[in-house]
């Protein structure tokens, strides 16, 4: 028997041990990949079980069950938020077992009065869904890569070394040829292969057919900022370069970089003067407004609004104020002179949404503009609290002619954690929480590889036990959700095949289907020949993206993720601006599905796939996504000689205390892989799911 307690962290931030049924029976699940789940990730265990409506648990949940309730501390209804989730460990005999989060789901009743409180406990990983929630990636700090949106700087990033933020040879609208002859061309192609005389004659590469790209790695160190976590190096690493390597396209938009309405590039300018400070509106208010210089972070259930002031410079030029909620355009006024913009709730009372603010202010006009005002915010805390006032004054904000290109405008509207889940699927990786707060990354075949043996015979129930068929599935597939740009669904529609997909498939004609997608962009690239050439077979060393759908029209699609490759030596491209030519190179930066143009190396396909760049004569490149990091799981798992083994066990403190998910359990000789485990707390009673272990 062991002696189980749980601790909850109360509202002071100390941690209170919990009343517990004597007899309750408390049972967690564990499991890092199960075989049924393969897609699965960020899971370690949660549970849910009950707690007595004891003075000490009442005390810490505030008498959840009567909202009548009043807080002696601020005279507000009773103040555990059941929305929440509380920080929360498990303690076994004594000694330190589990951490992770606890959540409130209600409360059962016997007689009117409280009996149970039903409570989840959440191991520490899975938090990170909670932690992030809906926030996206135009949340994040990401302004020390804001640019400039000019012809200097587009060529600047195109032509030199790969840095952590580039403009790769990928084109929104317009379709790129190379041909060293004479032949003109006109619609949306563009020949590369000579130079332009007008910024309309369809020769040359247009400059604001392109877009930068941030390097994937920036991208996940800023969400450690964000949220004050930890990932290990196990995985990501500068030196692993499938990983370090990878850039997400900027284009958050179809077409061009500026506002889809306006026929001239707007100058925009972010306003990053804001006073700084913490708004509290006072006892009794559930609002709380934090302002850094360039955000405004709202929290809290009040009625709230917001009025920003701009006073400009010339009151004879029009501009445009716009205000973004969590990178995503919510108000927006235009006008000339001094002008006020209300941001309110669409329903009374009204209520702006919680969330990062920022403020955008932009114009057509190449004349000098200045603005300065004020930001007024406004908290009515209902019926019986009166309304309050905070301001933040700007000044001095100046609109350059040379035209910004904002991180936080311009990066791809997607959900923090789906980003890193798509990291997760495309190379199959693990996440759990060590002993110091930091949340260990890895490989799954590195996961089990620093795994440890523990002989479990003596322990095992030899009275029952059950072994089943390892999974259920006659195929699995892997996939991108996008794949819908021209040249992929092109591949398609010839070869019959999805471009980069790959599938596992097993003789089980009964199975169903298992589908792990990562919720990326799969451009097919092209690499160009010089049609000058009638044999055409010239290569060129010039390979491009294009982001246009199967009709040739602009095309969105999902973030686009890739590789770059810097040529050097290779054939002049041209450049043209709007007014003409622009300038020539021998180097540019092309994208890839592989970390190297050759067949050789890691590519992003999850199948083997003729390698784009190797045309002449056409190679296959072999190292996949699913070769790399599915194959030996994935091979295992499927093997005809593998059984699902269930047995049940008493492990003792030793064992249940010490183990991880990466280990393999020893019976009679034999060595398994764990799949899942659930014990109960109670008696030590275990039922394990176990997998052969090929590699012992």
């Amino acid at each position: 028997m062991f002696v189980i307690e749980l601790f909850i962290q109360d509202n002071d931030g100390s941690d209170v041990r919990m009343d517990m049924f004597k007899d309750e029976s408390v049972s967690i699940t564990q499991t890092i990949q199960d075989v049924r789940d393969i897609g699965s990730v960020f899971t370690d265990f949660t549970r849910t079980f009950s707690l007595p409506a004891s003075k000490t648990n009442n005390k810490v949940f505030k008498h959840y069950y009567n909202s009548d309730v009043v807080s002696s501390s601020n005279n507000l209804l009773s103040d555990f938020d059941a929305r929440k989730r509380r920080s929360a460990r498990i303690e076994l005999n004594h000694t330190p077992y589990k951490k992770g989060k606890i959540r409130l789901d209600g409360v059962n009743m016997r007689d009117g009065k409280p009996y149970t409180y039903r409570v989840t406990f959440f191991g520490e990983t899975i938090n990170l869904i909670s932690l992030m929630a809906d926030d996206k990636l135009s949340s994040l700090d990401l302004s020390s890569f804001d640019t400039t949106y000019t012809a200097t700087q587009l060529k600047s990033k195109l032509v030199n070394a790969v840095s952590d933020l580039i403009v790769p040879l990928i084109t929104h609208t317009r379709r790129l040829v190379y041909d060293s002859g004479s032949t003109t061309y006109d619609g949306i192609v563009d020949n590369l292969g000579k130079q332009p005389s007008s910024g309309t004659d369809n020769k040359g590469l247009l400059l604001t057919e392109l877009k930068y790209a941030l390097r994937v790695h920036k991208i996940v160190e800023a969400i450690q900022t964000k949220y004050d976590l930890t990932f290990s190096d196990d995985f990501f690493n500068t030196t692993n370069t499938p990983y370090y390597n990878l850039f997400m396209w900027l284009h958050r938009k179809s077409g061009d970089v500026g506002s889809d309405s306006q026929v001239s590039e707007p100058f925009i300018k972010q306003i990053k003067t804001f006073q700084t400070g913490t708004f509290n509106a006072g006892s009794g208010y559930d609002s709380s407004i934090v302002s850094n210089g360039t955000t405004l972070t709202v929290e809290g259930d009040d009625n709230l609004n917001f009025q920003i002031q701009v006073v400009p410079s010339d009151n004879s030029i029009t501009y445009k104020i716009d205000a973004f909620l969590d990178g995503t355009l919510e108000y927006s006024t235009s006008g000339t002179g001094t002008q006020t913009l209300d941001m309110v709730g669409l329903f009374s009372p009204s209520v702006v949404g919680e969330g990062d603010y920022t403020f955008n202010v932009s114009t057509t006009s190449s004349s000098p503009l200045s603005v300065s005002g004020t930001i007024t915010m406004t908290v009515e805390g209902g019926i019986s609290l009166p309304e309050t006032t905070y301001s933040l004054t700007f000044s001095s904000t100046s609109i350059s002619a040379n035209p910004p290109f904002n991180m936080s405008t311009e990066i791809p509207e997607m959900k923090n954690i789906d980003f890193l889940t798509g990291l997760f699927k495309m190379f199959n990786l693990t996440a759990f929480v060590e002993d110091n707060g930091t949340i260990k990354i890895q490989t799954l075949d590195s996961f089990y590889a620093a795994g440890v043996d523990y002989d479990i015979t003596d322990y095992i129930d030899i009275n029952e036990s059950q072994i089943d068929s390892a999974l259920p599935y006659k195929e699995v597939d892997f996939r991108y959700q996008g794949r819908d740009s021209f040249f992929s669904i092109t591949h398609e529609k010839i070869f019959g095949l999805e471009w980069g997909t790959d599938e596992f498939l097993t003789v089980d004609p009964d199975g169903s289907v298992y589908k792990v997608e990562a919720p990326f962009e799969h451009h097919k690239f092209q690499r160009l020949l010089d049609l000058n050439d009638t044999s055409g077979d010239t290569s060129t060393k010039i390979q491009w993206g294009w982001s246009a759908n199967e009709n040739q029209e602009p095309y969105i699609g999902r973030p686009l993720l890739f590789y770059p490759i810097r040529v050097t030596s290779g054939e002049t491209i041209y450049f043209r601006e709007s007014t003409g030519s622009s300038g020539q190179n021998t180097s540019y930066i092309v994208p890839s599905n592989s970390v190297e143009l050759n067949n050789t190396s890691q590519s992003i396909n999850f199948s083997a796939e003729f390698n784009e760049y190797e045309v002449a004569p056409p190679k296959v490149s072999t190292n996949g996504l699913f070769k790399t990091y599915y194959n030996k799981y994935i091979s295992d798992v499927f093997d005809a000689k593998n059984r699902l083994t269930k047995v049940t066990a008493f492990l003792p403190p030793e064992v249940l205390l010490n183990f991880t998910l990466a280990d393999r359990f020893i019976i009679n000789q034999k060595s398994y892989k764990i799949n899942s485990i659930t014990t109960d707390m109670y008696n030590g009673k275990s039922e394990i799911e176990l997998l052969n272990d090929f590699d012992a």
